[in-house]
């Protein structure tokens, strides 16, 4: 089977799913797989300075027009035309380089990878089968939610949790098609077992938005008032870039807690890796967004999470976490705190994480759950041709 991947390249989130599957599948289950690729057009550091997770087996550069939205009625329309027809010249060559496959495997992003390109792409008739993995919803499709029953025109639809399963079936996708399955992670032989300390935050691909940062820092102040200079130091880290964004510093500045951040921002995957394994929790928050990358992460490395209910946190970790609500930041310092003085109860929580990757979440078993998916299809598609 010649399986090709279309999606982001650079070191994001998510080029760092496409290449753990990519080279999982290669790996471990013998099956060809390609990737096809091109600059996304998100404008931040990672795209600018071409800082690739891993190197494509085709790439291109194409102008791209911004996601920027005119208060003027006659330039917005002008402009999403525009970017309409780029993103149509972006599709016709994504296509073409992924000629020749048996499966192909669109990674829905933002930008040239967003709603627009994987309609497009939904629109071409191709030999080969079509999954589509929904990452993220985009503004393009909740402006025009009616375009989503394209999706019922793929032969399988992924997401990373049932919280976007079901706003994919309320914009009347057929249930059929929509499959849950996990981020994935690597697994180590066992969790380790040196002195922990701390706490650790993932920022994703843009810190302030969807997070919870806010709410992160606002129970740190809390902490602060209680525990004084034994508040637990917070290290930060994600793949926005290698420079802390200004914002993040002065609302840390404002809520007194600046010198209980440790900034690491973008760090290598072996290194976030290490850092999991030797921090006592990882807080969480969320919003919005996914957060499958820390959640897998830290369920792998034997470290506790405290998380809210969203950004398809539970179906990574089903209950093997403590629950708080979004926005709620005398909440999370109060979880924070019980933890803390509760070594025993972070083990539990601990243990059962680890176990629970070893079970549903290693790349192994998520390649093979998605080999699945494409087998079927491939299948669905010989049995409407005969």
């Amino acid at each position: 089977m010649r399986v090709t991947f279309i999606g982001c390249p650079f070191r994001t989130s998510y080029g760092h799913y496409i290449e753990s599957l990519r080279r999982t599948l290669q790996r471990h289950y013998g099956e060809h797989v390609d990737w096809v690729a091109s600059n996304c057009g998100c404008g931040d550091p990672v795209e600018r300075e071409r800082r690739f997770e891993a190197k494509p087996s085709a790439y291109f550069e194409m102008g791209h027009i911004g996601d920027y939205e005119s208060h003027t009625a006659w330039k917005r329309v002008l402009r999403r035309g525009a970017r309409n027809l780029t993103y149509q010249a972006r599709t016709r060559r994504y296509v073409t380089l992924a000629g020749g496959s048996d499966v192909v495997h669109l990674q829905q992003t933002l930008n040239a990878y967003g709603a627009m390109v994987a309609f497009h792409w939904l629109r071409r008739p191709t030999p080969a089968a079509k999954v589509i993995t929904v990452h993220e919803i985009d503004r393009h499709q909740t402006q025009f939610p009616h375009l989503n029953t394209l999706y019922n025109r793929a032969d399988a639809v992924i997401v990373h949790g049932s919280e976007l399963r079901t706003r994919l079936l309320e914009y009347g996708v057929e249930p059929a098609r929509v499959h849950v399955l996990p981020y994935g992670t690597d697994l180590p032989e066992s969790p380790d077992e040196r002195e922990r300390a701390g706490i650790v935050f993932y920022g994703g691909h843009h810190l302030l938005s969807g997070k919870g940062l806010d709410t992160l820092l606002r129970a740190a102040a809390l902490l602060r008032e209680r525990l004084g200079e034994r508040a637990p130091l917070i290290t930060v880290h994600g793949h926005y870039g290698t420079e802390t964004p200004a914002e993040a510093l002065e609302l840390a500045e404002r809520l007194g807690v600046a010198d209980r951040l440790i900034w690491v921002n973008q760090i290598d995957d072996n290194d976030i890796a290490a850092l999991y394994r030797t921090a006592q929790l990882a807080v969480l928050p969320y919003t919005g967004s996914a957060a499958g990358l820390p959640a897998c992460a830290a369920a792998a490395n034997g470290l506790p999470v405290i998380a809210t209910r969203r950004a398809g946190i539970p179906d990574q970790l089903g209950e093997c976490a403590a629950w708080i609500e979004p926005g709620d930041p005398a909440q999370l310092a109060a979880e924070i705190q019980r933890l803390l003085a509760d070594p025993l109860a972070r083990a539990a929580l601990a243990r059962r994480a680890y176990e629970r990757a070893q079970a549903e979440l290693s790349w192994t078993a998520v390649a093979g759950r998605t080999l699945e998916l494409y087998r079927a299809a491939l299948r669905a598609r010989a049995g409407a041709r005969s």
